[in-house]
């Protein structure tokens, strides 16, 4: 059997899964195209910034080159153009650049306000010419237009990849982190009461989560890699540090194992992107 073709529209808490530290022999099953990397929903679907305004938005010198990459793929929503153009059986898109970056409104079009990239440039220091929005701080703003977008990015997997199974990572943040066989707790961070509003915020964070989950759950027939009745520690040595979305290997392991399993019912005349997208009432979406 081949290896089965997948794409990615999200973070670590998914890309991860696909890293042979964490899963050795996943290539034996899955080919990893493209990957929309910490790009939001709502930028996804939105339609590209045109280029003269565009041209304003310039990278910064503590910017490195894959921070540059990854706005400028999300300036133009190149990533939307590959995955069509490749096609995969699998899309696996999570909520993370949502959640905790949210959006500028920007020339008519979104961009996800990534802290790793467009906060750095100039552009966005200055303040001006634009409007941002976040799902913990303004979510009666964020919402409706996340929920518009989330529709749109729907329809268009139904209609430009027929034959591809959406799958959403429904994860969410861990509260504890574990170094040489201690646990530390996030939320009541040991030793340094600095950190206690920061780490809080993430268990409103999980609530919005499961907000958009039920949402997701109750409007659409997509396929869930759900994994929110376990406890697993994030990664205390991970290579880019220490954080409630920094998953450790067992997280991983288990992601990887649920799409086997979810894989294994996609015979092949098991339904399509095409024609499973029906509300539990059976109207068409």
């Amino acid at each position: 059997m081949s290896a089965r073709k997948v794409a990615i529209i999200g973070s670590c808490v998914t890309r991860e899964a696909f890293i042979t530290e964490n899963n050795p022999r996943y290539k034996t099953f899955y080919e990893i195209g493209p990957v929309g990397w910490q790009t939001s929903l709502v930028s996804f679907m939105s339609a590209p910034i045109p280029e003269a305004a565009a041209s304003l938005i310039e990278p910064s010198e503590s910017m490195n080159a894959h921070n540059t990459k990854t706005m400028r793929r999300d300036i133009t929503k190149a990533d939307r153009d590959e995955i069509r153009a490749y096609q995969p059986e699998v899309l696996i898109f999570d909520l993370y650049s949502d959640l905790r970056y949210g959006y500028i409104e920007y020339a008519g079009a979104y961009l996800t306000n990534n802290s790793n990239n467009l906060r750095k440039t100039d552009f966005f220091k200055a303040g001006a010419g634009f409007t941002k929005s976040h799902m913990v701080s303004a979510q009666a703003d964020y919402l409706p237009v996340f929920k518009e977008k989330f529709d749109a990015f729907v329809q268009w997997a139904r209609t430009e990849l027929p034959n591809t199974t959406l799958v959403l990572n429904a994860f969410r943040f861990s509260s504890h982190f574990r170094i040489g066989g201690i646990d530390f707790n996030f939320v009541r961070y040991v030793g340094d009461t600095k950190n206690d509003k920061k780490w809080r915020a993430i268990l409103r964070e999980n609530d919005i989560l499961d907000e958009l989950y039920r949402w997701i759950a109750e409007n659409y027939s997509i396929d869930v890699i759900d994994l929110r009745d376990r406890a697993y520690f994030a990664d205390g040595n991970h290579k880019y540090g220490v954080t409630p979305w920094h998953f450790g290997r067992p997280f991983f392991e288990d992601f990887i194992a649920s799409l086997n399993e979810l894989m294994m019912t996609k015979r092949s005349d098991a339904p399509t992107v095409a024609e499973v997208f029906y509300r539990s009432d059976g109207t068409v979406l």
